[in-house]
């Protein structure tokens, strides 16, 4: 009997210590890692809504970041051109899938906070229990099986001299017994929502507010029926540009637009004839001027590359042939004005000199001093989406060769974007 005995404490022992190990591994069984950096999730079945409400209601810091996006129909597909323009770090990205909803998802989530654990943490140990459950709405892409994308871009702090909150977003229906973070957008629109009028509609019925009241976002919302709009915040208020009202925006008449395209400054008229700083705007009018060569997929991927935001060329001739020279938003902002003389050809010795000078003292730095340093910038995804078949053509890091495709049930490494 006492053989038995302790043979069964042995076991209860056992069990214990397999699932103190489970534990203390967090969710590394729920992780494939597809590239340095790079890791899939499996598919979300539950989402808890609570815990990523609470988990940014606690943190009020600036979480920005330079992206660039345009949209456009292209044989009855809506198609949406996007790059996320980050830091180089060692912070982790991750591709979720729910099925927990009204809509399946697709959804990208870059974790360059710093909350988020850095990769080689991640690699060891998983993920913590927190993260895990937050992770679904922090994507900065949501794509559902309804027909719906969401991309979210940030725009810049501005605040009147005297100190009062000029575009200050403490709540937009304070009477609403839901308050959102803007950034949780994406997760609660893809997953009520399947067309732009619904978002439109749904959106009223949240309290959406920014973490430190003048820090927002904005978001570029398209669906397969064809429509597509930029929804912004600012001064508590909800705004939206229809694709089809660009040419009744009067005040945007010196960019030219053809489409809907945002980078980081606001575009709602009150907020861009009163900020300070129209930050991206090179990019933005890159977008513009090149949206009319897009005929194809694999168009929007070239005018991506065209507008990507790097300042580490390894020299002009890298980057002579884009729309505009990633060095001007570097170096400082260059308004609308001074952009078609920065980019003529009878400055392009002076550009050649000045950007090879920068290169020298970046390129002498490694991949990691470069993540170390968190300075150095780059296109951290370049996204070609086909809302209507619902795929999402990536490439990470700027690397030709980390292309991948991605759907609701797969990722698949892809040679070329012609393998589409």
């Amino acid at each position: 009997m006492k053989k038995l005995t302790m043979l069964i404490l042995i076991g209860v022992l056992a069990m214990c210590m397999l699932v103190i190990s489970g534990c203390s591994s967090g969710h590394r069984s729920e992780m494939n890692e597809i590239a340095k950096y790079v890791f899939e999730m499996d598919e979300y079945t539950e989402l808890d809504y609570d815990a990523a409400d609470a988990f940014y209601a606690e943190r009020n810091e600036n979480w920005g970041g330079g992206c660039s996006a345009i949209t456009k129909m292209i044989d009855g597909h809506r198609i949406v051109g996007r790059n996320m323009d980050q830091s180089i770090s060692n912070k982790c990205a991750y591709i979720i899938r729910t099925n927990a909803g009204k809509y399946r998802t697709l959804g990208i989530a870059y974790t360059h906070r710093d909350y988020s654990p850095d990769y080689e943490e991640i690699t060891e140990k998983g993920i913590s229990d927190e993260l895990y459950k937050v992770l679904p709405f922090m994507c900065d892409d949501v794509l559902n099986d309804g027909g719906l994308h969401i991309e979210i871009n940030m725009r810049h702090n501005e605040y009147w001299p005297n100190g009062d909150d000029k575009f200050a977003c403490s709540g937009t229906s304070p009477k609403s017994n839901k308050r959102v973070y803007m950034f949780e957008l994406p997760r609660y629109i893809g997953e009520n929502c399947a067309t732009v009028e619904e978002a439109k509609e749904y959106v009223k019925t949240l309290n959406v507010y920014s973490q430190n009241y003048y820090w927002n976002y904005c978001f570029i919302i398209s669906d397969s029926v064809g429509h597509s709009s930029l929804l912004e915040f600012s001064a508590n208020e909800v705004n939206w540009i229809d694709e089809e009202d660009l040419a009744d925006c009067e005040w945007l008449e010196v960019y030219h637009p053809k489409a809907i395209a945002q980078t980081n400054f606001y575009l709602n008229e009150l907020a861009w004839a009163v900020q300070d700083i129209k930050s991206g705007e090179g990019r933005y009018i890159a977008l513009q001027k090149g949206i009319d060569e897009v005929n194809s997929r694999s168009d929007m991927y070239d005018l991506m590359r065209k507008v990507q935001y790097s300042n580490y060329y390894k020299d002009y001739d890298e980057c002579k042939n884009n729309y505009f020279d990633p060095r001007s938003e570097n170096l400082g902002e260059f308004s609308w004005a001074q952009y078609d003389i920065l980019m003529d050809p009878c400055f392009e010795d002076e550009s050649r000199v000045l950007i090879n000078e920068a290169n020298d003292k970046v390129n002498k730095m490694s991949m990691q001093e470069k993540r170390d340093a968190c300075s150095i910038w780059q296109s951290i995804f370049t996204e070609v989406v086909d809302v209507d078949s619902q795929e999402i053509f990536l490439r990470l890091f700027e690397d030709e060769e980390q292309l991948y495709l991605l759907t609701l049930d797969e990722t698949r490494r892809i040679n070329s974007i012609d393998e589409w």
